[in-house]
C-alpha cells in the first residue's frame, strides 16, 4: 500500500511539474505579446510625432518685447612700445523691454489627423494680443539708442504661424518679418519708439499639436482660452486657470497672473489630452495576464479532483494558449474598433472557446458552464480594473485574496496523500 501511495504521489508530482513547465512556456508567450504591444505602441508614437511635427509641434510662444538697438562708446587706455594711447571702443546690442500688461484671447479649433490607422489631434486658431509698454530711455551718457529702428517682437516658431500678422502700435500698422535677435529668429516689426507709452494690438494665426503654452514675460498677464476640445489638461504648467468650464462643446479657461515678470521661467496653457490612451490600457491589461493562466489552470486541476476526471497536460496547454491569445486579439481589434467592443469580443471568443473545449474533452456540459462562469468573473474583474485605475491595486489585492481563500476552503478536507483513493480499483484498496 505504501508503494502504491508513493507511485500516486510521484504521478501527481510529475503532472504538476508538467503543468508548471506549461505555465512557464505560456508566460514566455505572454511576454512575446507584450513585445508586440510595445512595437505597435512605438509605431503609434512615431505616427503621432509625424502628425504633430507637420502641424508645427507643441505651440510655445513668448512676448511681446521691444528690442531697442544701442551703441556704447568708451575710451580705454592702451600701452604700446612703452607709450600710453587712448583707444575708442564700441559695443552694439539690444536693450530689451518687457510689457507691463499682456492680454491674450485665443480661440482654438481641434481636428483629428490620421496616418494609416493612427490618429492625433491638432489645433488651429487665432490669438488676439493686447499689450502695453511704458519704457523710459536710460540716461547713460556713453550709450546711444537708435529709437527709430526698435523692433517689437514675439518669440515663436515660424512653423506655428498661419499668417503674417500686422502689428498695430499706437494706431499705426507695421508689417512683420523674421529677425535674428538673441541668437534666434523671432517674429517682429520695426517700430519707432517715439513715446514712453506704447500700445500693441495684433491677431496672430497659430497652429500646433498636443500643447498650447504661453511663457509669462509681463508684470500682469491675462489669458483667455477657448476650444472645442473636450479633454483639456491644465496640470504641468506654472499656474492653474482661475476658472474654467468643460462641457460637450469644449472648454473655456481664464488665467490672471500678477507680478509674473521675473527671472524664473513661468508658463500657462493647456494640453490636448486624448480621452482614451489605448496603449496604456493595453499595457495595464497584460500586467494581469498571469491570472488568465493561473486561475483557469487551478479550476481545471480542481475539476480533476472533484469531478473525477483526468486531463492531459496538452489539455492544459491548449486552454492556456487560448487564454493568452485573448490579449493578442484585444490588441489587434482595439486598433480598429472601440476598446470596449474589442474587449467584449475577445473575452467572449476566448472564454467560450475554452469552455466548449473543456465540455468536449470531459464529456460533461456542466463543467463547461462552470468554466464560462469563471471566465465571466475573471474578465469582469479585469475590465473593472482597467476602468478604475485609482482602485486597480485595491481590486487586485482583494481578488487575489478571495481566490486563495476560496481554494483553501473547498480543498480543506482533501487528503493529498490519498488524492485518488476513490478512483482506485476495489482490489487495490483492499490490498
Amino acid at each position: 500500500m505504501e508503494n502504491q501511495n508513493l507511485k500516486k504521489i510521484s504521478g501527481i508530482g510529475i503532472k504538476i511539474l508538467f503543468i508548471a513547465l506549461i505555465i512557464i512556456g505560456l508566460l514566455i508567450g505572454l511576454a512575446c505579446i507584450k513585445g508586440q504591444l510595445t512595437e505597435r505602441e512605438r509605431s503609434y508614437k512615431s505616427a503621432k510625432w509625424d502628425i504633430s511635427n507637420s502641424a508645427g509641434g507643441t505651440l510655445s510662444f513668448k512676448g511681446p518685447f521691444i528690442a531697442v538697438p544701442y551703441t556704447k562708446t568708451w575710451n580705454e587706455f592702451v600701452y604700446k612700445d612703452g607709450k600710453q594711447f587712448t583707444e575708442t571702443k564700441k559695443e552694439s546690442g539690444y536693450e530689451f523691454v518687457n510689457a507691463d500688461y499682456v492680454n491674450i484671447d485665443a480661440q482654438l479649433d481641434s481636428e483629428i489627423r490620421t496616418v494609416g490607422i493612427y490618429s492625433n489631434p491638432i489645433f488651429t486658431g487665432t490669438s488676439d494680443v493686447y499689450a502695453s509698454f511704458n519704457w523710459q530711455k536710460p540716461n547713460k551718457k556713453d550709450t546711444t539708442y537708435d529709437l527709430e529702428n526698435a523692433i517689437v517682437y514675439f518669440s515663436i516658431q515660424n512653423s506655428s504661424l498661419t499668417n503674417s500678422p500686422v502689428f498695430n502700435v499706437n494706431n499705426k500698422d507695421y508689417e512683420t518679418d523674421l529677425y535674428f535677435i538673441g541668437e534666434k529668429w523671432v517674429l517682429g516689426a520695426k517700430v519707432p519708439v517715439a513715446s514712453q507709452k506704447m500700445i500693441l494690438k495684433t491677431k496672430i494665426g497659430i497652429r500646433g499639436a498636443e500643447k498650447f503654452s504661453y511663457n509669462i514675460c509681463s508684470k500682469d498677464t491675462k489669458l483667455t482660452l477657448k476650444s472645442d476640445w473636450k479633454s483639456p489638461g491644465f496640470t504641468g504648467f506654472s499656474y492653474l486657470p482661475d476658472k474654467h468650464t468643460i462641457d460637450e462643446n469644449g472648454f473655456n479657461a481664464i488665467w490672471n497672473v500678477h507680478f509674473g515678470s521675473t527671472d524664473i521661467a513661468q508658463n500657462i496653457g493647456v494640453s490636448f489630452i486624448e480621452p482614451v490612451n489605448l496603449y496604456q490600457k493595453l499595457h495595464r491589461a497584460t500586467k494581469y495576464g498571469f491570472l488568465f493562466i493561473i486561475v483557469p489552470f487551478l479550476v481545471l486541476f480542481l475539476f480533476e479532483i472533484f469531478a473525477k476526471i483526468t486531463l492531459h497536460p496538452v489539455n492544459y496547454m491548449l486552454s492556456g494558449i487560448a487564454c493568452i491569445l485573448f490579449f493578442l486579439l484585444l490588441l489587434a481589434l482595439s486598433e480598429h474598433i472601440p476598446f470596449d467592443v474589442s474587449y467584449l469580443t475577445g473575452a467572449v471568443t476566448a472564454g467560450i472557446t475554452v469552455s466548449l473545449y473543456i465540455s468536449s474533452v470531459t464529456k460533461k456540459f456542466k463543467l463547461g458552464l462552470i468554466m464560462t462562469l469563471i471566465f465571466a468573473i475573471l474578465y469582469a474583474y479585469l475590465f473593472l480594473s482597467l476602468k478604475s485605475e485609482d482602485y486597480a491595486l485595491l481590486f487586485g489585492a482583494f481578488f487575489a485574496f478571495a481566490i486563495t481563500a476560496f481554494i483553501m476552503f473547498i480543498t480543506r478536507k482533501i487528503d493529498w496523500y490519498n488524492l485518488k483513493n476513490k478512483q482506485l480499483p476495489k482490489k487495490t484498496q483492499e490490498a
